[in-house]
């Protein structure tokens, strides 16, 4: 059996079953799972993914499809287990602007 690892970035926490097995998809933990749950609960592997998007009821009409479409891009599947005490997604360090202060009319940097 092959198995996929797959990790919820959403905020809510989703249960889904296949071939009478319940999976709980928990928001930040990755699930192992054989890749036919994969594939039948998120269409992975299948360029059309509106039939599974319509099944979590993510969309209800094809106007919806983008939408949807931005759920399923917070799912992180891989081959391969997430390594612990590591990000999900590469984080590029960054310095915050400095903020900019309008009082009285004039405008100042606030560092």
């Amino acid at each position: 059996m092959i198995s996929i690892f797959v990790t919820n970035l959403t905020e809510k926490k989703l249960i889904d079953g296949f071939a009478g097995v319940k999976y709980t998809f928990k928001p930040g933990e990755p699930l192992e799972v054989p890749i036919e749950v994969a594939k039948h609960v998120f269409g992975y592997g299948d360029e059309n993914k509106e039939p599974y998007l319509a099944r979590l009821g993510w969309i209800r009409t094809t106007n919806d499809l983008e939408d949807g479409l931005a759920i399923l891009e917070k799912w992180v599947f891989s081959d391969k287990p997430p390594e612990k005490n590591h990000s999900l997604s590469p984080v590029v360090e960054r310095v915050p602007l400095r903020a900019v202060k309008q009082t009285e009319g004039k405008v100042r940097s606030v560092a």
